[in-house]
């Protein structure tokens, strides 16, 4: 199965479990709604005659838009235009010898400073900001209380290898009927409820409240809690009974923390719950002790139990 990796760094995002995931959507999707899309990864690999990227935080949508804005070329040339400007790493540190690895690094962290700062002093370029994930910790995507961007350097690189992922990303949002939105999930469902169709499909995959990540912040646009959850899951039964497809991904347990609230909603509801093998570790959603499910409320192809 081919599947299109999205070329914005993003935590938790759907590119390793796909391929399971995939086989259990509903064929023959009418307009698919991605309503937290994230890095765009599961949008782009869904096919559908109209999909809906949804994304509550601004600065992941207004990087997922470029590819829709721009030419894949106006991006790679923008990244490179800041490479040579600020004198970025474009090749691994660890081909270097451990002496010259050193002061390599040394010299770039103060160029990547340099440059996370030009970005947070001017006019907030998303175009800078998508260039300097690139070099940030893991990639990471994270802002302070100023809305700064504040990712350490990772001693990472732009690579050459990067510009397929980019040029393929473009072409294919514009093979796409690609509508995006920058709303709150919650209010979405509420607001377009009488819109939802039989043969649309709503995938849905918030954050999970048993695991950390820096989405889970407060700081990242009010945060995710317990009282959004059960929000959630009352929409869900509604949208049951209008007879509308939905598919939710999250986790049963996370190490030693269970989500006790979500397995007894399925378990009264008697909903489809697949348990996925997520055999990866990552600083997000997943570790190599995650009980990873997909929930649905419609019959699958099979069902994936694996513990």
């Amino acid at each position: 199965m081919e599947i299109i990796p999205s070329p914005l760094f993003y935590m938790g995002n759907k590119l390793k479990l796909l391929p399971q995931l995939k086989p259990l959507f509903p064929p023959n999707i009418d307009t698919f709604y991605d309503l937290f899309g994230g890095s765009g990864v599961v949008s782009l690999n869904v096919e559908s005659k109209k999909t809906i990227y949804n994304e509550l935080n601004p600065n992941i949508y207004e990087m997922f838009k470029l590819f829709k804005d721009y030419d894949y070329q106006e991006i790679i040339d923008h990244i490179n235009k800041r490479v040579e400007e600020f004198k970025l790493p474009t090749m691994s540190c660890d081909v270097r010898t451990k002496h010259y690895q050193e002061e390599y690094k040394q010299e770039h962290n103060k160029n990547y400073l340099k440059f996370r700062k030009f970005y947070n002093e001017s006019n907030k370029n998303y175009l800078d900001l998508y260039t300097l994930t690139f070099f940030s910790f893991c990639n990471l995507i994270r802002f302070n209380t100023k809305s700064e961007f504040n990712m350490p350097f990772g001693n990472r690189c732009y690579l050459k290898e990067h510009n397929p992922q980019i040029s393929y990303t473009c072409f294919r949002i514009r093979k796409l009927n690609l509508e995006l939105k920058n709303e709150e999930a919650i209010t979405y469902i509420k607001e377009n409820f009488d819109n939802f169709k039989q043969d649309d499909f709503i995938y849905l995959d918030p954050p999970y409240l048993n695991t950390l990540a820096v989405y889970n912040e407060k700081r990242a646009f009010g945060g995710w809690n317990i009282a959004n959850d059960y929000e959630l899951f009352d929409l869900l039964e509604k949208l049951n009974d209008k007879g509308i497809k939905w598919g939710l991904s999250n986790v049963f347990q996370n190490k030693e923390y269970r989500n006790d609230h979500l397995i007894e909603w399925c378990d009264k509801n008697n909903w489809n719950v697949n348990h996925l093998d997520c055999e990866y570790a990552s600083l997000g959603k997943g570790s190599s002790n995650t009980d990873e499910v997909y929930i649905c409320n419609y019959p699958t192809p099979k069902q994936m139990t694996l513990f």
